[in-house]
């Protein structure tokens, strides 16, 4: 039997630390566009109160989670346990982003994230932070969830970021992470891509451009902001 709460009880977020992977689900206003859901790991969760949650957001080959927080904000966090007693817990909230370089992002990453990713390697691996205010958390069964054995994280993405130098991660951030796959922006960095089919086939060819070139500054200051510390 399904129940819901306004908020996250001592419990859940107790229950919440132990679970190793949750799922990120977003969607774009336009009806006919595609849901998104996204695994999460290597302990990016962090618990602020029992209405506002954050995760540390990586570098990937798509920005569906950003670019449909930045068009509506909605976001659903879906936790279960592969491991003990079975359970489903989902997180209904807002979403806002905070990319590295803003006020909001740099006290967030020293308070939650700075022991394990102030390392200059290892932050080329950050995006973003995603901040999440909660209005309704819900808990469900989870009967048919399958018992699995976490072994360890993968540091493949963690591995392959650390090698890019910061004209690459711009490449990759125009190329991959400018659009959503329907076509909403990311705003990523500041970049603005105006007309979605004009700037997707650009960002094929033209790199880096205006926005590449801004990205890139903000992302060489970031980076040697976090290895003088």
């Amino acid at each position: 039997m399904v129940t819901f709460r306004e908020a996250l009880t001592d419990a859940d977020r107790e229950w919440i630390a132990k679970q190793k992977v949750f799922f990120v689900s977003t969607a774009p206003l336009d009806k006919g566009g595609n849901v998104n859901s996204s695994p999460k790991g290597y302990n990016s969760m962090a618990i602020l109160s029992g209405t506002r949650v954050l995760y540390l957001d990586g570098r990937g080959s798509g920005c569906e989670t950003i670019s449909h927080l930045r068009e509506n904000k909605r976001i659903t966090i879906m936790f279960c346990a592969f491991e003990g007693p079975p359970r489903i817990v989902r997180l209904f909230g807002i979403g806002t982003v905070h990319e590295p370089g803003s006020s909001e992002f740099d006290s967030l990453f020293e308070e939650h994230y700075s022991a394990e990713w102030s390392d200059p390697g290892r932050f080329k691996f950050v995006r973003s932070i995603i901040d999440i205010k909660l209005h309704l958390v819900s808990q469900s069964c989870g009967y048919a969830v399958p018992v699995m054995e976490f072994k360890t994280e993968r540091s493949t993405l963690v591995d392959y970021m650390k090698n890019k130098s910061t004209d690459a991660l711009v490449t990759m951030c125009v190329r991959d992470n400018t659009l959503s796959i329907d076509g909403v922006p990311s705003f990523l960095n500041g970049t603005d891509p105006g007309s979605a089919t004009r700037w997707r086939s650009l960002a094929d060819s033209i790199v880096p451009w205006v926005g590449g070139a801004a990205l890139g500054a903000a992302a060489a200051l970031v980076v040697a902001k976090h290895a003088l510390k």
